[in-house]
């Protein structure tokens, strides 16, 4: 191969936790699978980049530094990955690089994406990463169960607030030092005759420091102290209260104060309403201030703009809601795919389980290693106490540490396990919209109307009585036409699409 022919790539490798870093399996791994894919195709190698930071995150710090030098270099327009959901794991993340004239080599998967790449590839590839992005949302709502379960057991599921401070993983006590800060903020705002931003300064003036290198806590970090219900003695997870085992700071007499008090501190705002179909989803054109709705006449309901950033041409400019949702159907009416393409849908789904499933393998048999070194530590610990070696004050300590962490390791395997169940779940939903989005749109209640426009659609926004909006991938494919591009290639169960 001569020089002018070689290939410049990039490598990127990505862990999903700081856990799987600890592991010390997954980067090390996927750079040694990437080196010597780049070698044995005679590339040459001019920057890797890692990151190991939560999968739902955006703005990962190394793959923002790896788009900037690509965007740079002249002579450097390939990535060469493992997989699909190493790359990315959310839309905007694909919107990103396939902006850019990038060629991605998916090494495990055997395939490359080009802007040269055939239709047919193009759009599998989109499955896949919609699928990758559902995969880590099924995953996060199942983590967010097993936090569930901690509020409803009285303890914080976070950062401990401040004023308090953790004795272990569950529970907290009062910070002597920090606490006399919240007291006195909510004895102070509870009046009603001061700002936040005169809080903060009435409480320097008297003496009490936020924090060492802050002096004057700013305004949002008072206002989240003073709305947070966790210092009478709750703990609020997911919009839901639950009596906390921890010890209250006020009472409830002072917190419920203090929210009247924030009435009178700010101005009132538009309040959108929000049993109306489209309120709060569509924005005026104009302004970008929320449509809201509005009865008339005891029984039409109209939508027109709030005029929350002031006056603004379309304020007063009614539209009536059969109008707007005419507007949406026909939107919804343009998704179509034939039976072939339900074919290859299909055959993207499977694959995708497929690596989800292996995905979801390796990390669950990484915290069974770590559930088992848990449990050996527990007894080995519980015969030093009986052999004397240790105090019972000590055992008892960890004890309930390591035993607190097995339930975490335990919640994290059952998430791993239900999110595969839901991928299928999801798999069949994504089809049937496919197939019947207009029906299921016509049946549906209004939260479930909501659900489905929010699923397809987005951008949403009203320039007079017009609708303007944009299909989210991969129904934006759909959306134009699907059944009338080239006919795609047949697909049997031994052939994998190729680069």
């Amino acid at each position: 191969m001569q020089n002018s022919d070689v290939v410049k790539v990039v490598l990127y490798a990505r862990v999903s936790s700081k856990d799987q870093e600890k592991e010390g399996f997954s980067i090390p791994a996927q750079l040694e699978l990437l080196r010597g894919y780049a070698s044995k195709n005679n590339m040459i190698i001019l920057q890797e980049y890692e990151d190991v930071e939560t999968a739902k995150c955006q703005g990962r710090t190394k793959f923002n530094e790896m788009v900037k030098f690509l965007k740079n270099s002249k002579d450097c327009k390939t990535i060469i990955v493992e997989k699909t959901d190493r790359l990315y794991r959310n839309l905007p993340d694909y919107i990103t690089l396939d902006n850019m004239p990038l060629s991605i080599h998916f090494v495990k998967e055997g395939c490359t994406i080009s802007p040269e790449s055939h239709s047919s590839e193009k759009f599998m590839h989109l499955i896949k990463v919609a699928m990758a992005r559902q995969y880590i949302q099924n995953l996060g709502e199942e983590v967010k169960k097993g936090l569930k379960q901690k509020a409803k057991e009285g303890y914080v599921t976070g950062k401990q607030p401040y004023g308090y401070k953790k004795i272990d993983k569950r529970a907290c006590v009062i910070d002597e030092v920090t606490a006399l800060y919240v007291k006195r903020a909510f004895e102070l705002y509870s009046k009603g005759d001061v700002s936040l931003r005169a809080l903060g300064n009435k409480l320097y003036q008297e003496g009490l420091i936020y924090k060492q290198n802050q002096n004057i806590a700013h305004k949002t970090q008072l206002e989240h102290i003073l709305k947070n219900p966790f210092y009478y003695g709750v703990i609020s997870f997911m919009g839901e209260i639950y009596e906390g085992k921890h010890e209250p700071l006020i009472t409830k007499e002072l917190f419920d104060l203090t929210q009247l008090a924030f009435r009178k501190d700010n101005k009132p705002k538009h309040m959108i309403a929000k049993n109306f179909l489209f309120a709060g989803m569509i924005k005026c054109s104009k302004c970008g201030c929320n449509l809201s709705g509005e009865i008339k006449k005891g029984k039409y309901i109209y939508y027109s703009c709030t005029g929350a950033k002031g006056e603004c041409e379309q304020q007063h400019i009614y539209i009536k809601e059969e109008t707007i949702e005419k507007q949406l159907i026909q939107a919804l009416s343009k998704i179509s795919i034939t039976s072939e393409h339900k074919n290859w849908i299909s055959s993207v789904l499977a694959e995708s389980f497929k690596d989800e499933q292996k995905y979801a393998k390796e990390h669950i048999n990484s915290l069974n290693k770590q559930k088992q070194k848990l449990r050996e530590r527990i007894d080995n610990i519980y015969i030093d106490k009986l052999d004397g070696k240790i105090s019972e004050e000590f055992w008892m300590d960890k004890h309930n540490k390591w035993t607190q962490d097995l339930l975490t390791i335990q919640n994290n395997i059952t998430a791993y396990e239900k999110a595969n169940i839901n991928f299928i779940e999801t798999g069949t939903k994504f089809l049937k919209i496919c197939n019947e989005i207009v029906d299921l749109y016509k049946i549906a209640d209004n939260n479930e109307k909501r659900e489905l426009l929010n699923y397809v659609l987005q951008n949403l926004s009203m320039d007079g009585e017009k609708l303007s909006y944009t299909y989210k991938p991969p129904f934006n494919i759909f959306a134009k036409g699907l059944s009338c591009n080239k006919k795609l290639p047949r697909l049997d169960s031994n052939q994998q699409p190729t680069g």
